[in-house]
């Protein structure tokens, strides 16, 4: 799964979720500033981050 695939299933969670994105970033355990960095493609996510991203994702049902 690309890094791109991860993101834009990352973006429907954010857009779909009732969460604010702070509720989305602590529960990734990253800062809101990252999570809004990643969601503008401004910033890429570690591979390691990248693989916990999806994990999440996976059991939201996103991917």
């Amino acid at each position: 799964m690309s890094t791109e695939e991860v993101l834009d299933a990352l973006e429907r969670y954010s857009k779909e979720s009732a969460e604010t994105d702070r509720e989305t970033a602590t529960k990734l355990g990253v800062t809101r500033v990252l999570l809004s960095a990643w969601l503008r493609r401004s910033v890429q996510p570690e591979k390691c981050m990248l693989a916990r991203l999806a994990g999440f994702l996976r059991r939201a049902g996103y991917i």
